[in-house]
């Protein structure tokens, strides 16, 4: 039996084995053929994906760059306005020092000068152009002059042709007013209107609206116009009590 088993055992043991071995080294061989070929087959699509995740890679970085990048500051260009505004308004104030002043009784025999003078002082703040003085009178509302009611009768100024300005004399009617400034107050000196730059017995008529008495073209502060008043009466003057109120208006030029 164990020769028997021997001779028949041990050549199919034996071709067992061969075979197990050939199925095993077959195997093997197929193995690494099929890993060869799979390798093939997916070494492009492992290349493709390679490819695909640096491709996405450097858009996360680049988009992560992007997000945590530092905040930009407002660049030079931008601007914004603030419109600042004032104003500022011209301050142009007179004032005459008397309420009245008094021829007393006129004759015929000379030019008489009231008393005492006006003083008019002018003050012109905040006003480039400077400021005007201006005079007028009631005289009896058509014409200037000193006037009475009773009976209604008028000393004309200057004279009895109204003329702008007029040299008074004994013995003819006439009355008017010249003006003169002084050093006082500061700023821009006022000029004097040629109508009433008057001296002597020379005088400027009175109207009554608005004449330029003095005028200055800038600011000026306290400055001071010095008025006189004159007047002359014939003998047929008739008698009776006179009078006449005088304005003075300052204005912005």
């Amino acid at each position: 039996m164990p020769s028997k088993l021997g001779d028949r055992g041990y050549p199919q043991l034996q071709y067992n084995l061969i075979c197990y071995n050939k199925i095993i080294n077959y195997d093997k061989n197929y193995f690494t053929f099929y890993e060869r070929e799979r390798e093939r087959e997916y070494l492009p699509a492992i290349g493709l994906t390679l490819v695909a995740l640096l491709i996405i890679g450097g858009w996360f970085w680049s988009s992560l760059e992007i997000l945590v990048a530092p905040p930009e500051y407002a660049s030079a260009a931008t601007t914004s306005a603030v419109t600042v505004s004032a104003s500022v308004t011209a301050t142009i104030s007179c004032s005459t020092n008397a309420t009245s002043t008094a021829f007393g009784a006129l004759t015929s025999a000379s030019i008489s000068t009231a008393s005492p003078n006006a003083s008019t002082t002018i003050s012109c703040a905040n006003s480039a152009p400077g400021c005007t003085l201006y005079v007028k009178d009631a005289g009896n509302a058509t014409n200037g002059g000193l006037a009475t009611t009773s009976p209604a009768y008028l000393i004309p100024s200057p004279n009895a042709a109204f003329t702008a300005t007029a040299t008074l004399v004994a013995a003819t009617e006439g009355y008017g007013i010249q003006a003169a400034t002084t050093t006082a107050g500061s700023g821009a000196i006022f000029t004097v209107g040629a109508r009433y730059l008057q001296t002597g017995d020379t005088v400027g008529g009175l109207v009554v609206t608005n004449t330029t008495l003095v005028s200055t073209s800038a600011t000026s502060s306290g400055r001071e116009v010095l008025i006189t008043h004159k007047a002359a009466i014939s003998a047929s003057t008739p008698a009776g009590s006179y009078s006449d109120t005088i304005t003075y208006e300052c204005t912005a030029n």
